[in-house]
């Protein structure tokens, strides 16, 4: 399920793609991949958010020289975000101490 990740304003001098992102509130994960709406179209991978908070620009690492040159001002993009980690029962682990008898630990102070 693709996300619009924002809208391109321009290329810069060293080569790096500026964005404004579509919600500046929610901003994705460094190091995402950056396509087109189709998906089919890889621009590159989300570098850097630079800006103050409440107008930030997200910096796009281009994947290839010519993605740099083929992107246009104005055109958006969109990114996939990562599936959160599955969380379930580990299988093959017994749990560990509990039942049985209580046995006597070494090292203690003696007693009873």
């Amino acid at each position: 399920m693709p996300r619009k990740l924002g809208v391109v304003l321009h290329a810069t001098r060293n080569g790096y793609i500026v964005v404004k992102p579509e919600d500046p509130e929610k901003l994705p994960q460094l190091g995402l991949p950056v396509y087109d709406k189709e998906l089919k179209v890889k621009y590159g991978t989300i570098l850097d958010v630079i800006g103050p908070v409440k107008n930030p620009l997200i910096v796009v690492k281009p994947a290839s020289k010519e993605m740099l040159e083929k992107v246009k001002p104005g055109e958006e993009l969109y990114y996939v975000p990562p599936r959160p980690p599955r969380r379930g029962r580990r299988r093959g682990r017994r749990p560990r101490g509990g039942g049985g008898r209580s046995r006597p630990r070494r090292g203690g102070r003696g007693g009873g």
